[in-house]
């Protein structure tokens, strides 16, 4: 059985700005947007994203997995063009398709955070790397990214997703945050 996301699939990936009109509109796909509207209306108010449709994550491993499958020369682009929209979506995606390509995915991550996400949004990036069997990076390479606050910070939850003694100092003087980020901090170095 076909459904609405196979036949938008079917209509194939557009150039340039429509690409990202286009999978706006995979995201839309299904019943799953109409159920948690109400939801992620509020939770667009205070994230500082472009939109949140409340996607759901086999629908967007599905569209992933489709980008990879028969546009992958076409990723790179497409991470820059959905990061400057900068949707709840367009980051999750990026986090899958960084996350299933070639090369150093953390730094990819880490160079292309430059603005404040929802930190679930920011751990949820980095678990599909760790998920695509990549380790952790060390902490001499976390420390690399201790020229801006936010950088600093993201490296700080990098390093929270597999705790061990080599990341204590970089956890401990990470820039203060918010209530989550300091519950994260508190686990890790309490570990």
């Amino acid at each position: 059985m076909v459904d609405g996301l196979d036949e938008l699939f079917d209509e194939g990936l557009p150039k340039g700005k429509k690409a990202v009109k286009f999978l706006r509109r995979a995201y839309d796909c299904g019943a799953q947007g109409l159920v948690n509207r109400s939801i992620t209306d509020k939770m667009l108010e205070q994230s500082g994203l472009a939109f949140h449709i409340g996607t759901d994550d086999p629908t967007m491993r599905r569209i992933a997995s489709w980008v990879l499958t028969n546009y992958a020369n076409r990723v790179e682009d497409l991470i820059q063009r959905l990061w400057k929209r900068c949707g709840r979506e367009d980051v999750k995606l990026i986090g899958l398709l960084i996350a299933n390509t070639e090369g150093d995915a953390w730094k990819k991550m880490l160079d292309l955070i430059d603005r404040s996400l929802p930190i679930d949004l920011v751990l949820e990036f980095g678990e599909e790397i760790k998920r695509s069997g990549r380790q952790v990076p060390s902490a001499e390479f976390l420390n690399r990214y201790s020229g801006k606050r936010i950088q600093m910070q993201y490296a700080m939850l990098v390093a929270s997703l597999d705790m061990c003694e080599d990341y204590v100092e970089l956890v401990r003087n990470a820039p203060k945050g918010g209530e989550l980020f300091e519950r994260i901090r508190s686990r890790a170095l309490n570990e």
